[in-house]
């Protein structure tokens, strides 16, 4: 299936390609329990699809994801939802360009967001973090549950039009034009920061430029490619029985 239009993704597909996702994602480290979600939202839609509680990453199912109206006011006491279901709402209210967001606790991200606010930076040292060229949101309020709209809201406004928030010493929001872009931006954030560890570790580091990110992101950074990794990803975690 290909995703050039994400205009075009019907209900049915939107579950399966979440369920995916989520599966995905587990395998790139950011399975913790039960806990971590995925949502999409097909373009010019008021409802979001999204992965219900109760459930690993690795293990959804279509018969696991669910699906909220956006404009309902009661949607976050629907049936199976997750308790931070207000970051997917705030997000897709504040963002209309965003198509799919991910929350999750992934290792080496969750732990970039323990740092002190002035460390928890990004350094361009690769291919990677050229996909965050424009830097990662910080969302320090606290860091509590979130579980209301008001801080849905103040998570939405820490992650502006950036692709990636740090939550302060919980997780991270990671969002996407569509599913494909959400999934690259999340397992990239957490290879970029593993990288970023390992080059600490064995000496000086030497960043690029904020100009060269930029210069690498058209080339690295494509739907044609995305395609290519989206279809990688059907064959290898599509099966779910």
């Amino acid at each position: 299936m290909t995703l050039d239009d994400r205009g075009d993704t019907s209900h049915a597909e939107a579950v399966e390609q979440v369920a995916l996702a989520c599966r995905i994602i587990a395998a790139f480290g950011y399975e913790d329990l039960t806990l971590g979600h995925v949502s999409l939202r097909p373009a010019g839609d008021d409802r979001a699809f999204i992965k219900r509680k109760g459930v690993a990453l690795g293990e959804v199912t279509p018969g696991d994801v669910i699906d909220i109206y956006l404009d309902d006011p009661d949607c976050l006491t629907t049936p199976g939802m997750h308790l931070e279901a207000a970051i997917h709402v705030e997000v897709y209210r504040s963002r209309p360009d965003v198509g799919a967001v991910i929350h999750g606790h992934p290792l080496y991200a969750t732990a970039l967001s323990a740092t002190s606010t002035d460390s928890a930076y990004l350094e361009f040292l690769t291919h990677d973090s050229a996909l965050f060229v424009d830097g990662l949101g910080i969302y320090d309020d606290s860091a509590e549950l979130i579980t209301t709209i008001e801080q849905g809201k103040a998570v939405a406004d820490a992650l502006g039009s950036r692709r990636a928030v740090l939550l302060k010493n919980h997780g991270v929001v990671i969002v996407g034009e569509d599913i494909r872009w959400a999934v690259l931006a999340a397992a990239t954030l957490e290879r970029a920061v593993r990288l970023q560890v390992l080059a600490r570790s064995l000496g000086q580091i030497d960043p690029l430029s904020r100009e060269a990110a930029e210069s690498l992101f058209p080339a690295k950074y494509q739907d044609d490619l995305l395609d290519e990794y989206w279809a990688l990803w059907e064959r290898r975690f599509g099966a779910h029985d």
